[in-house]
């Protein structure tokens, strides 16, 4: 996993979690990019706190692509104990789009790691 800063704050299971969404994200979309940001990476989270993941696809985002997403983080988070929570984008929301206008497009582009 190549990281613009350091996973510390988190467990070795939300770090396996991210790698195995990872796995799952660019076997299947090669030129996603994959962001983690907010409290679990900040080193500021208690214990309700989740796993603030952007998922940013190269195409626009269908049901069936969501959902196929959402199954999959299901799973990992069953199997892990873990509470990853996604945002998915295509690239042209995340860049162009009303997302731009929001704070998390701010937090996520100044606070995140990138997998």
């Amino acid at each position: 996993m190549k990281t613009g800063r350091h996973l510390q704050y988190l467990s070795s299971q939300e770090q396996d979690a991210l790698q195995e969404l990872s796995n799952f994200i660019k076997a299947n979309w090669p030129q996603a990019q994959i962001k983690v940001f907010g409290s679990k990476i900040n080193g500021t989270a208690d214990a309700e706190s989740d796993l603030d993941t952007l998922i940013e696809l190269p195409l626009a985002i269908t049901a069936e692509i969501r959902r196929r997403i959402i199954h999959r983080v299901f799973e990992i988070n069953l199997a892990l104990g873990t509470n990853l929570s996604v945002l998915i984008v295509s690239q042209e929301e995340w860049e162009r789009g009303y997302l731009t206008l929001l704070p998390i497009h701010r937090e996520v582009e100044e606070g995140s790691v990138t997998l």
